[in-house]
C-alpha cells in the first residue's frame, strides 16, 4: 500500500510539471516553413492564466510570404506604443503586467528586432560587383535639309527647267559601346562611345545644252563646277560623311513605384567632318569642285532614362526575368572650332581656293524607344537585350557642300548589356 501511494504521488507530480508546457504547445503551435502558403510566427506562446487555465493572448503576429529564406528569417518585436494583453504569474496570488512597449515573448526564439516588412531584401538580393558594360549595333539613315548632288539646267525647250539630282543615302550600322562602374545604390560612371561614316554617289551624261552645277556654291571666287555644255559631257558627284561622339557621364538609379528610372550627365567631346567632291567636263575641258568643312567641339550631355516593366517588376532577384517598355532622351549643347575649305577648277586651269575657321556652337538631340528584356542569372549578373526605334539630330551641322542646315538620323538599335 505505502509503496502503490508512493509511485502515485511521483506520476502525479510528473504530471503537474509537464502539463502546462504541453498544454501551451498544443495550443500555440509554430508552423514550419512553407515556400507556398508563407509562414506565422507567434510570441508569448509559453505564457498561461493560472488560474483559469486559459491561454493568454498574443502579444505580436508576424506574417512572412513565401520564399526559399523563410526559414531565417529576423525576430520581431511588437510596434512602439503597441498594447500588451498577458500577464504574466509570478506566484503568491500576484501578476505583473508589463510596461506598455515593452516585449516579453519567449527570450530563447525572438530576441528584440523589427516588424518584418521584405524578407526579399536579405541574403537574396542581388549584389553587384560593380561592372556595367553595354554594345549595341545601329541601323540609321542620314537625312539632311539640303543634300544636292548637282542640278541639271535643260535648254533643249523654249523654256529652261532645272532639275535637282540629291544624294542617295541608305541605312549604315553604327555601333555604339559603354563601359563603367556601378555601385549598389545605382551610382554609375561609365564612358560611351558612338561613331557613324556613311557616303553617297551621283551622275549623269549630257545631251545637247545640258548644263550641270555643283549641289551648292563655294565660298570661292569661282563659286563652285560648271559642266555640260555639249552632249557626252559629265559630271559625277560623291559625298562622305564621318561623325562621332565620346561622353564621360555620371549616373544615378531612382525607383518610383513600379517606373525604374535613371538620370545623368557628364561631359562630351563631338566631332563632324563633312566632304563633297564633284567633277566632268564643260564642252570637253576637265573641270572639278572639292569642298569640306569640319566642327570639333566640347560641352556638356544631360540624359534620363524611364523603365516600365510588365508583369514581374523585380530586377534584381536571381533567378528571373522580366520584359519592359523603356524609353530615354538625351542632349548635349556643344562649343568648338568649324573649318571649311574648297577649291574649285575651271577649264585652263584656274583655280579658286577658300579656306575659313570660325568658332560655332552645335546642339544634338537623341530620342529612344522601345522593348527590353532583363535576365538575372544565378551568377548574381544582369543580362538585357533591347530592342528600340532611335533618333538623333544635330543641330547645325549642314551637309557634304554646306556647312548650314541640321543632320538628321533616323533607325533602330539592338543592344546588349551586362550589369554585374
Amino acid at each position: 500500500m505505502r509503496t502503490n501511494g508512493f509511485v502515485g504521488l511521483i506520476i502525479a507530480g510528473i504530471c503537474c510539471i509537464s502539463s502546462p508546457s504541453l498544454f501551451a504547445q498544443a495550443d500555440y503551435p509554430v508552423e514550419p516553413s512553407n515556400e507556398s502558403e508563407g509562414v506565422f510566427r507567434i510570441s508569448n506562446t509559453s505564457d498561461y492564466q493560472y488560474e483559469e487555465y486559459e491561454p493568454a493572448a498574443v502579444d505580436a503576429v508576424s506574417f512572412a510570404p513565401s520564399s526559399p529564406r523563410t526559414s531565417d528569417l529576423s525576430p520581431i518585436a511588437m510596434p512602439e506604443g503597441g498594447a500588451m494583453v498577458s500577464s504574466d504569474y509570478y506566484g503568491g496570488g500576484e501578476y505583473y503586467t508589463p510596461a506598455e512597449g515593452e516585449y516579453y515573448g519567449p527570450v530563447e526564439q525572438y530576441s528584440q528586432g523589427d516588424w518584418i516588412e521584405d524578407p526579399y531584401l536579405e541574403e537574396g538580393s542581388y549584389e553587384r560587383l560593380g561592372l556595367v558594360f553595354g554594345a549595341a549595333a545601329v541601323f540609321l539613315k542620314p537625312g539632311f535639309d539640303t543634300d544636292t548632288a548637282f542640278t541639271t539646267e535643260d535648254q533643249t525647250g523654249p523654256a529652261t527647267i532645272t532639275t535637282s539630282n540629291d544624294f542617295g543615302y541608305s541605312y549604315q550600322t553604327a555601333p555604339r559601346i559603354n563601359l563603367g562602374l556601378i555601385d549598389n545604390e545605382g551610382l554609375s560612371a561609365q564612358v560611351r562611345w558612338f561613331q557613324l561614316e556613311d557616303n553617297s554617289g551621283a551622275s549623269a551624261i549630257a545631251g545637247n545644252n545640258f548644263t550641270f552645277f555643283n549641289g551648292l556654291p563655294t565660298k570661292t571666287a569661282i563659286g563652285g563646277l560648271r559642266a555640260g555644255g555639249q552632249a557626252g559631257d559629265f559630271v559625277v558627284a560623291a559625298s562622305q560623311m564621318k561623325l562621332y561622339t565620346i561622353d564621360v557621364d555620371l549616373s544615378q538609379e531612382l525607383n518610383f513605384e513600379r517606373w525604374q528610372t535613371t538620370f545623368g550627365g557628364g561631359y562630351r567631346h563631338a566631332s563632324v567632318s563633312q566632304a563633297y567632291q564633284a567633277y566632268g567636263t564643260a564642252s570637253g575641258a576637265a573641270v572639278a569642285s572639292d569642298v569640306g568643312h569640319r566642327f570639333d567641339g566640347n560641352g556638356i550631355v544631360v540624359f534620363g532614362e524611364a523603365r516600365r516593366p510588365l508583369g514581374l517588376w523585380d530586377r534584381r532577384t536571381k533567378g528571373t526575368s522580366s520584359l519592359s517598355l523603356i524609353s530615354s532622351a538625351k542632349y548635349s549643347a556643344l562649343w568648338g572650332k568649324s573649318k571649311y575649305s574648297a577649291v574649285d577648277t575651271n577649264p585652263g586651269p584656274v583655280n579658286a581656293i577658300a579656306q575659313t575657321s570660325e568658332n560655332k556652337s552645335l546642339s544634338i538631340a537623341e530620342i529612344q524607344v522601345g522593348m527590353q528584356a532583363d535576365f538575372v542569372l544565378q551568377t548574381g549578373a544582369l543580362v538585357w537585350v533591347r530592342a528600340a526605334w532611335d533618333g538623333i539630330w544635330w543641330n547645325g551641322a549642314g551637309s557634304a557642300a554646306s556647312e548650314s542646315g541640321d543632320l538628321s538620323l533616323l533607325g533602330g538599335s539592338i543592344s546588349l548589356g551586362m550589369d554585374w
